[in-house]
């Protein structure tokens, strides 16, 4: 449409330069031409209806009669990332992008991607050029196209914007031991453990440390190491009773000393650490935290409507004070159970205001790629049923929002939290300065003796059901649930 757009600019001397011919469409008797004007041209447009379609009958050389359609809506961060979205998917040579893509409003009107050095050199003369002119087609409001061109690591891995993913070991500097004495002064990264190894020094950001007791009654806690797109699954003893769950330390650079258990068939690695210290490096960057959307894009959190709840939840009792607050609990459901190769499927959320369950936050994710039939039996949720849903870096923006503020909490967050904190970096949305808390963790606590920590089974401990068990939104309402309620429990000694 953009030779119309010229032409008819050319033959009315500008008359109509604020407005877009965003596309045409064929019904068999009619074309419907689509323009594109900020809100205060509608009116203009109306008044010119009759000239525009005879100009665009003439340009193009209709035989069929011309009907205009106008499109005044100011496009969200979201609208223009979906957009994009749309466009790509016709160009299979840079469908790897897609996690890349970003949108914003404010300041201005800007839409970023990343590719890398060769993909660039096929798209600058094709694809980028093309995106361009489909976004000036699309829209009244002028849209930057913003394009960062990134370099390959030796090892060949793309380096990430949270980090230097691919590199093997990082120079460390300004170390201050927290535990031990470790003082290195080189690291290797997350990525790179890749086998059974002893007295391993890493180093990462270090993210959801979280207080867990074993089944035994021990106390320990865990931690999780990111550089980039990879993540270390991370285990302290609380030897001599010291525990690192420690906000100071949350969103930090570390390094780590301990033994590395490497698991082949999930391509995942753990470690049981021994010393921690702080440090600085020029090899990972720790993602800044982005101004809190000021409304939501695409999901809308609704009230909880469940009006029958137990005293158990409610506010008839003094509220224990590791209750007050608010607090987000979540779950994903997935096409499988590894983060590096796996995408979420569902996002559920809950949040706890002062322990009473305020409100919830749901949606179903495509994750552009099949569910395995093992995983539709299991959750339900089914290919039909994902496609065309928000994508997974859709959602994020109005989640970052939703958990302002909030700690959050899963059972087995070790699961649900990589999937997090690895889209959000992909997206630049910061979720690792955030509390984390486990009800699989607390559990043992609690109960005594307590053989399974499932979230079923730790529902039958307490007198709950959740009737829809690996679905999102009910796990999540179930798991906050049992959090309240457990907590109520432990204040009351019980």
């Amino acid at each position: 449409m953009n030779k119309i757009y010229t032409d008819i600019n050319a033959a009315t001397g500008g008359k109509y330069k604020a407005l877009r011919f965003s596309r045409v469409t064929f019904d068999g008797k009619r074309a419907v031409v689509t323009i594109a004007c900020k809100p205060d041209d509608r009116a203009f447009v109306n008044a010119n209806r009759a000239e525009l379609a005879g100009l665009v009958c003439d340009k193009c050389a209709f035989h069929a009669p011309v009907e205009i359609e106008v499109n005044d809506e100011i496009p969200t961060a979201g609208a223009l990332r979906a957009a994009v979205v749309g466009f790509t998917e016709k160009f299979s040579y840079v469908s790897s992008i897609l996690h890349t893509v970003s949108a914003q409003t404010e300041p201005q009107y800007k839409v970023s991607l990343k590719m890398h050095v060769p993909m660039y050199e096929l798209a600058k003369n094709d694809y980028i050029p093309r995106l361009k002119e489909y976004l000036q087609n699309t829209y009244a409001q002028d849209i930057e196209l913003d394009v960062a061109v990134v370099q390959f690591s030796e090892s060949g891995t793309e380096y990430a914007s949270a980090s230097g993913g691919g590199r093997s070991e990082y120079a460390v500097t300004d170390v201050t031991p927290v535990i031990g004495s470790l003082a290195p002064s080189v690291a290797r990264s997350v990525s790179s453990l890749t086998a059974n190894e002893f007295n391993v020094v890493a180093c990462g950001v270090f993210v959801m440390p979280t207080a867990f007791t074993s089944k035994g009654g021990k106390r320990y806690d865990r931690f999780l190491l990111y550089d980039g797109d990879t993540s270390l699954q991370c285990r302290w003893g609380a030897e001599g009773g010291r525990s690192i769950v420690d906000p100071s330390l949350i969103n930090k650079k570390v390094c780590v000393l301990g033994n590395v258990e490497y698991d082949a068939a999930r391509n995942e690695a753990s470690m049981s650490v021994r010393e921690l210290s702080l440090c600085e490096t020029d090899g990972i960057k720790v993602l800044e935290n982005r101004p809190v959307p000021t409304r939501y894009e695409r999901i809308v959190p609704t009230d909880y409507l469940e009006f029958v709840q137990s005293s158990m939840f409610d506010a008839t009792s003094e509220l224990p004070p590791a209750l007050k607050g608010e607090f987000v609990v979540f779950d994903f459901e997935t096409t499988g159970l590894s983060v590096l190769y796996d995408k979420p499927t569902e996002l559920g959320a809950i949040k706890i205001v002062d322990g009473a369950i305020a409100q919830c936050f749901g949606t179903l994710i495509d994750p552009r790629r099949e569910i395995p039939p093992q995983v539709i039996e299991k959750t339900g949720i089914t290919n039909e049923m994902v496609k065309g849903q928000p994508l997974f870096e859709d959602v994020l923006p109005d989640f970052y929002k939703f958990t302002q503020n909030c700690g959050l909490v899963c059972h087995n967050i070790a699961f649900d939290f990589p999937f997090l904190i690895k889209g959000g970096n992909r997206s630049g949305w910061a979720f690792g300065d955030r509390r984390t808390y486990d009800t699989m963790g607390m559990a043992p606590a609690v109960f005594r003796g307590i053989q399974r920590v499932s979230l079923a089974s730790v529902l039958e401990e307490l007198g709950l059901v959740n009737d829809g068990a690996h679905r999102a939104v009910s796990d999540a309402a179930a798991t906050a649930k049992a959090f309240v309620a457990m907590h109520r429990l432990l204040a009351a000694g019980k």
